[in-house]
């Protein structure tokens, strides 16, 4: 018995994994709403992208005019 309830136990575990990750496959090309949880984060990763970019443009920039 214990044989049968050790299978059900490995089999739900896996599928519900699997079904997790293919849900979140299949959701994560999907653009967020305005306002909410997923945009605003979306947001906030691009604006530190953009100003971790610039910063990185500005150093190079200086270390070129010291160069020249």
């Amino acid at each position: 018995m214990w044989i049968v309830n050790f299978m059900r136990f490995t089999v739900f575990t896996v599928g519900g994994l699997a079904i997790r990750r293919s849900w979140n496959w299949l959701v994560s090309d999907i653009e967020p709403f305005p306002g909410s949880k997923e945009f605003n984060k979306e947001l906030l990763d691009a604006k530190q992208r953009y100003e971790h970019l610039k910063r990185k443009k500005e150093e190079y920039d200086e270390t070129i005019r010291k160069v020249r």
